[in-house]
């Protein structure tokens, strides 16, 4: 994968599920909306314990070079694979947890994009 990845313009970032699992057996939550190339946005995300969610790139208005976590969860686990961020889940926990990633690269005008999205998680049984 090249470190330029230019996507499609459009206002919506959704969660897919990590790994082969369905994305209601794991990780279930509405898309997150943003307005502009340099946003800070937060949505609820509700995961199953020990499982986890791959964070999909759609939507993001411009050509992305890094994705970074902002903000580690407290009790689960976030990284970033590739470009897509990701959240585990810890096993055997069941509450609540946050964690946020930014996105950050050129906007399709070539301006600076910087979106960070922040999850409220809540982790179910």
């Amino acid at each position: 994968m090249s470190k330029y990845v230019s996507l499609v313009a459009a206002s919506i970032i959704g969660c897919v599920a990590f790994a082969s699992d369905a994305l209601a057996q794991n990780c279930s939550g509405a898309p997150v909306y943003f307005t502009g190339e340099i946003s800070e946005v937060e949505g609820p995300l509700t995961v199953k314990a020990g499982k986890g969610c791959l964070f999909g790139l759609d939507g993001i208005p411009g050509a992305l070079t890094e994705t970074v976590i902002s903000q580690k969860p407290k009790i689960g686990r976030a990284g970033v694979e590739g470009l897509k961020p990701y959240y585990l889940a810890k096993p055997g926990y069941q509450g609540p947890d946050e964690f946020a990633y930014t996105f950050i690269g050129q906007g399709r005008y070539g301006g600076p994009m910087r979106v960070t999205i922040r999850r409220k998680i809540t982790v179910v049984p």
